[in-house]
């Protein structure tokens, strides 16, 4: 669902109404441009503008025009605007000016015909209705006078007239503060399964956003509670968005039989018994483990097919194992010893049809690609055998192809940030995550809590890794899941 923050213009001035009335206002000043850089910056994708002096006196203003040309210029937003258009010509004027869709609202009632016209014209999915409803009764002209039809006797007349999306107010909830109308959505929802409905009217907070999302909803407009700083935009985004949770994986490198952790893959350090530790996360609260054999590749030797069994008999949480891995009998041996999924790094470099094989074999669920990346200039590099060598392939295009072979998860070390504290390279991630569609494991730079959040809220990532901070109890994970709690982010508590 599409979270879009609103900005309605009366007189050149950013206001607020309480329930529709022009004598109930709020002013918030009159730099529009300024309020949709700062919805922009903070993850908005579509600005929903009103043109509330044009909806009052019927007529759509040349200096309001003006002001949806300097946002549109100034901005990288797509542009949703109504109010007070009233001709064919007024909505080619909002285009021109570069608006991206238009809604009508008034005009559905008094010019039907005019309005069937625009949508031949411009497609559906450029303009939009707007039904404004007080008490199951469709209100028009800015909410000041009663159309005299049924929010549900409106609805069937825009799916005749060809609309596609609708966006509903409830009146009496807009700029109230008092929560969204959910079951007015959720009926509409199975009345007309078809349409495409966005909420507006109430919303205050992510229960808001969430339950509106559950009734249905495509998007939602939001203008009061993000103007009074009630909520902050980035939250809203995150809660619209799937409550998957996010994972926290304590890693354990693995040498000689027992944990060890170091600083960019050297100046290693004991770190205690693997099964023990994975115990004590079990306990702790940790999602998932990860093991991965740090000097089996370069020691060119089998990987951890003991250790597998003996984690299996401690944990009940998923653990994924890696290092050392350079067949399908390999990921097979240590699914059958427990394991849950396999990570595969320098063998799938050498021969990238191990990915496809694995996946094929026990599916891309299983099917982990782990992929170390050194900045090297303005792109990243892999590396292979435990960060020892470097390749000359672009870690972003590695990881593309990893997908397209059969990865179903990519688990993403900086080597530069690798047992730093510094926090996790989050242009990396990003960078990665923009051009994948698979699950992303942050690993490497864990520090502070923020750091934490940032590698998810930045970084885009779907996991967080971490070693030495959970090793040596700096941090703990039932405060990593607070913080993110805290953030807004769903997570197991």
């Amino acid at each position: 669902m599409q979270v879009i923050p609103a900005i309605d213009v009366l007189d050149g001035r950013i206001v607020r109404l309480k329930q529709g009335d022009f004598a109930r206002t709020t002013d918030y000043g009159d730099d529009s441009v300024s309020l949709a850089t700062k919805y922009a910056s903070q993850g908005a994708a579509m600005l929903h503008v009103v043109n509330l002096t044009g909806t009052k006196d019927g007529a759509l203003q040349q200096d309001f025009v003006e002001l949806v040309r300097r946002i549109t210029y100034q901005t990288n937003l797509a542009l949703q605007v109504g109010g007070g258009i009233r001709s064919i010509a007024d909505i080619y004027a909002l285009f021109e000016a570069g608006v991206n869709r238009v809604v009508l609202g008034t005009i559905i009632f008094s010019d039907p015909e005019l309005v069937r016209r625009a949508l031949l014209l411009f497609g559906p999915s450029r303009i939009i209705a707007a039904l404004d409803s007080r008490d199951g009764e469709v209100c028009i002209k800015g909410w000041q006078e009663c159309s005299g039809t049924k929010l549900d006797d409106a609805i069937a007349r825009i799916q005749e007239l060809g609309f596609s999306e609708v966006l509903i107010t409830d009146i009496k909830r807009d700029g109230m503060e008092r929560g969204a109308n959910t079951n007015l959505y959720a009926q509409i929802r199975r009345k007309y399964p078809s349409l495409s409905i966005t909420g507006s009217g109430g919303v205050r907070d992510i229960g808001d956003i969430r339950s509106l999302r559950d009734a249905g909803c495509s998007a939602v407009v939001v203008g009061k509670a993000l103007l009074n700083g009630q909520v902050q935009l980035p939250q809203l985004i995150r809660a619209s968005q799937s409550d998957l949770a996010i994972r926290i994986i304590p890693c354990l490198d693995v040498a000689g039989g027992r944990t060890v952790k170091g600083t960019k893959f050297q100046n290693l350090r004991d770190a205690g018994d693997p099964v023990e530790l994975a115990r004590r996360y079990c306990e702790e609260g940790a999602d998932e483990l990860v093991f991965l054999d740090i000097s089996a590749t370069r020691e060119e030797r089998d990987t951890m097919f003991d250790l597998a069994a003996k984690v299996a008999e401690a944990v009940n949480i998923p653990f994924t194992i890696g290092g050392g891995v350079r067949s399908v009998e390999d990921a097979l041996k240590l699914l059958d010893a427990g394991a849950d999924k396999v990570a595969v790094n320098s063998a799938a470099v050498l021969r990238p049809a191990l990915l496809s094989e694995m996946a094929e074999q026990f599916g891309r669920a299983n099917t982990v690609c782990a992929i170390d990346a050194r900045r090297k200039g303005k792109k990243w590099v892999v590396l292979v055998k435990g960060g020892t060598e470097e390749t000359r392939m672009d870690v972003i295009k590695w990881a593309q192809e990893a997908q397209k072979l059969g990865a179903g998860e990519i688990l993403l070390t900086s080597f530069d940030r690798d047992g730093t504290k510094e926090g996790f390279d989050t242009e990396l991630l990003s960078s990665v995550k923009e051009c994948v569609t698979v699950p992303v494991i942050a690993s490497g730079g864990a520090g502070s809590l923020q750091s934490f959040v940032e590698a998810v809220e930045k970084g885009k990532a779907d996991a967080v890794l971490a070693a030495s901070v959970f090793h040596y109890k700096t941090l703990q994970i039932r405060d990593v899941k607070k913080a993110f709690k805290s953030a807004s982010y769903p997570v197991r508590l």
